[in-house]
């Protein structure tokens, strides 16, 4: 009898062991989730620990983007690094597989991490048109003093010796003699006259 009585004790104490066992894990769910700015960038970080051992999914997005969609099991853990320069909206679903008093959902909001900087008065650039300068180069019209005593100037006239037909180099003037071509011309004519005169006498006497 007492050997039963033992025999149920333990087989009780067995029980409520297994069940307080099952029972820690689950009632100690502990979802933690956190977005902030970190050098200048836009963090988000969520850590889940002692969920069941399989089965647990998470989703987490940053407005539509989704950055996770995946199962874990007893535990997990990640962060996020997005752009500063804008303003980010995250939102993080977990779903457990041991129960829905188990889920957690949470919406975490950062501003733009870096601010815009107005561009100071001194750094603006104005852009102004540059007429081309007039080139040193270019000489001004002579004034009409300087065009008169340039036209008085006296151009000097260059001759040119006819040379000879036939090449050669150019003959020297004949040398003047005193006496008239002319007459030279006349006194040749006459000889030439008399000779014909003298020939024609000759064949006459020949032929009497």
């Amino acid at each position: 009898m007492a050997g039963r009585v033992l025999g149920a004790i333990t087989v009780a104490a067995t029980s409520g062991l297994t069940l307080l066992a099952l029972a820690i894990p689950a009632s100690a769910h502990t979802p933690t989730a956190k977005a902030e700015c970190v050098a200048d960038k836009s963090v988000v970080s969520v850590k889940l620990a002692s969920y069941a051992r399989n089965g647990n999914t998470i989703v987490v997005k940053d407005g539509e983007a989704e950055l996770v969609n995946t199962s874990f099991g007893e535990s997990y853990e990640k962060n996020w690094s997005r752009a500063g320069d804008v303003a980010h909206t995250y939102t993080i679903t977990v779903k457990a597989s041991d129960g829905n008093q188990y889920n957690y959902s949470k919406t975490l909001k950062t501003e733009a991490c870096v601010k815009p900087t107005a561009p100071s008065s001194s750094t603006t650039t104005t852009t102004t048109e540059s007429k081309p300068s007039t080139p040193s180069s270019e000489t001004a019209p002579p004034s009409s003093s300087e065009v008169t005593s340039s036209s008085s100037e006296t151009v000097p006239v260059t001759t040119t010796t006819p040379v000879a037909g036939g090449g050669g180099e150019a003959q020297p003037p004949l040398a003047s003699t005193g006496a008239s071509p002319g007459w030279l011309l006349l006194s040749g004519l006459g000889l030439v006259g008399a000779g014909a005169v003298a020939m024609v006498l000759v064949r006459r006497k020949r032929a009497a």
